[in-house]
C-alpha cells in the first residue's frame, strides 16, 4: 500500500477509432483515428515508432496538455506488459528465415524501453524516463513509480500504460487483445495546481466503481485497468477502481474527484 496522495492534473487516451478521452466518452468513432498518429513525435521518430509507441505518445501528450506541464522537463513512466513484442518477434523471424540482414535501426526500436526513449528524444527531455513491465499489475507498478517520483521531487510526472496485440502465433484467438494506451499526469497537491482528482494506490482495496465499457479484445488488454482509472477521473467519479481487472495482485486506485485550487 502507498498512503501518499497525489493529484491528477490531466488524463489521456488512445483507443481504436478515437482521438482522445472526450471523443471516446462520447462514443462516436472516427475512421480517421483508426491508427494512432504519434503527433507528439518529431518527424524522424514518428517514422521509427511502432503503433504502440505512437499510441503511448498520443495518450501522454493529451494528458500533459490538459495538465499544462512542460514535456521537455516532466519525467515519464511508460508501462507495457509486452512492450515492442511484435517488432522483436518480426526481427527474430527474419533472422531465422535467412532473409535479408536485420536492420540495426529496426533493432534499436525493438527493445522494451523504445517508446520511452523516443518520447524523451522528441521532447528534448534530458530528465528521468522509466519503462516498466508487470503484466496485469503494470498500471499499478507504473502509478506507484510515478507517485514515488512526485513525492521525492515535488514536480509533475507523466504516467502512460499501453500494449499492442500479441503476435498471433503466441496466443490463441480467444486470448488476444487490441491496442490501447491510457495516461495520467500526476501532480503534487501542495503545488496549487488545479487538479481533476486526488489519487492513492492501495493493495486489496474495495472496488466500488464499475469498469469502463470495453469490447472483449479491449477488456483483455493488460492495461485495461489504466483505462478504467482514466474513465473514472474524466467522468468526475469518486471511489475505488481495480487496476488489474481481477487478473493481478489486487491493486486499486482510490480516486477523490474534486477540483483543487
Amino acid at each position: 500500500m502507498t498512503g501518499f496522495e497525489v493529484g491528477i492534473g490531466g488524463v489521456g487516451l488512445w483507443m481504436p477509432g478515437y482521438s482522445g478521452v472526450e471523443s471516446w466518452l462520447a462514443g462516436v468513432p472516427d475512421p480517421e483515428h483508426a491508427q494512432p498518429s504519434g503527433r507528439a513525435f518529431d518527424r524522424m521518430n514518428r517514422r521509427r515508432a511502432s503503433q504502440l509507441g505512437r499510441a503511448l505518445s498520443d495518450a501522454l501528450a493529451e494528458s500533459g496538455v490538459q495538465a499544462g506541464v512542460d514535456a521537455s522537463t516532466t519525467p515519464t513512466v511508460v508501462g507495457s506488459a509486452i512492450g515492442e513484442g511484435c517488432t522483436m518477434v518480426g526481427l527474430l523471424e527474419q533472422i531465422f528465415s535467412a532473409e535479408d540482414p536485420v536492420s540495426p535501426a529496426a533493432f534499436s526500436v525493438s527493445v522494451h524501453n523504445a517508446a520511452a526513449g523516443l518520447i524523451s528524444i522528441s521532447n528534448k527531455n534530458e530528465g528521468f524516463a522509466s519503462a516498466l513491465s508487470a503484466d496485469s499489475d503494470t498500471p499499478a507498478a507504473s502509478l506507484i513509480e510515478g507517485i514515488g517520483l512526485v513525492a521525492t521531487t515535488g514536480a509533475p510526472v507523466g504516467v502512460v500504460c499501453g500494449d499492442e496485440p500479441v503476435p498471433i502465433h503466441l496466443l490463441s484467438e480467444g486470448q488476444r487483445w487490441s491496442l490501447q494506451a491510457a495516461a495520467v499526469t500526476l501532480v503534487p497537491l501542495e503545488s496549487n495546481t488545479k487538479c481533476l482528482a486526488r489519487l492513492r494506490v492501495v493493495l486489496d482495496g474495495a472496488p466500488d466503481l464499475v469498469p469502463a465499457e470495453l469490447d472483449l479484445p479491449g477488456s483483455r488488454n493488460p492495461q485495461a485497468g489504466m483505462v478504467d482509472l482514466v474513465a473514472a477521473v474524466a467522468r468526475g467519479q469518486t471511489g475505488c477502481v481495480r487496476l488489474d481487472r481481477g487478473t493481478g495482485r489486487g491493486y486499486c486506485a482510490v480516486v477523490t474527484s474534486a477540483p483543487i485550487s
